[in-house]
């Protein structure tokens, strides 16, 4: 009598359409991913629209272990998931952060995807040239409606989110000094990577690439994480030869 061994588990991650070899558009997918890759768990990226997820935003994730499948909504809710059910480890606990480091890296995590992306996002998607430009990448020839005006407030928001990031991580080769990266350095780079990977947003990308301090960081995990990710080593490489950098 043969014994049937149990599969591994296997995520899907369901987000916006990307290439192999390059970051996803979407901010939110892309750290999902890194937390996959990072991990090790077997995965695979699916395409989907926002109108087809469960909760009408990616990504959503297919989570297959223990003879079942479990889908959940919101990068946030599948990582924790992930780790309470023990199919991937916490990289904060591997990393030995004390309760103050984690609650420093919380405050950083919150700051960066609901104050800074959000102002990124609306910096590709209100600025006429910049919209063009995110919607061709993104949607192809899909007419989207848009308000052309951007408010001073989101172009301050950019400006204050990259001075704050930058001394923070200047110094550092991870945000904790810890010996290998934790959930703040694997959102940070997920970030800095689906901004660097568009045209969208020029005024962020131009201030990330003459900053020593994020452009070396984004090269060192784009190194140990996603290689594949030529354009956006092509990119960096770019940058450190015109030695145009602020620090």
């Amino acid at each position: 009598m043969s014994i049937k061994l149990e599969s591994p588990p296997h995520v899907v991650l369901w987000g916006v359409a990307k290439p192999p070899n390059a970051p996803s558009s979407s901010g939110f997918c892309q750290k999902l991913e890194t937390f996959l890759k990072f991990s090790g768990i077997s995965y695979e990226v699916g395409e989907t629209v926002p109108m087809k997820a469960p909760k009408g935003k990616v990504p959503f994730a297919d989570i297959k272990h223990d003879k079942k499948t479990v889908t959940i909504s919101d990068s946030h809710f599948i990582i924790r998931y992930l780790i309470e059910n023990g199919l991937i480890k916490d990289p904060d606990t591997v990393a030995g952060l004390t309760s103050a480091q984690k609650g420093e890296s919380r405050a950083w995590q919150a700051y960066i995807e609901e104050l800074l992306y959000s102002a990124i996002v609306r910096d590709r998607w209100y600025i006429d040239e910049n919209y063009a430009v995110t919607t061709k990448e993104i949607f192809g020839s899909v007419a989207w409606p848009v308000r052309p005006i951007i408010s001073w407030y989101f172009r301050r928001r950019v400006i204050k989110g990259f001075e704050a990031l930058e001394a923070r991580m200047s110094g550092h080769l991870y945000f904790h000094d810890s010996e290998r990266p934790t959930s703040i350095d694997l959102i940070i780079y997920a970030f800095l990577a689906n901004t660097l990977a568009t045209s969208g947003n020029p005024y962020w990308t131009d201030m990330v690439l003459r900053s020593r301090t994020l452009l070396a960081f984004t090269k060192r995990m784009t190194t140990l994480l996603f290689p594949e990710y030529e354009l956006l080593s092509h990119r960096i490489e770019e940058a450190e030869l015109t030695g145009d950098m602020d620090n």
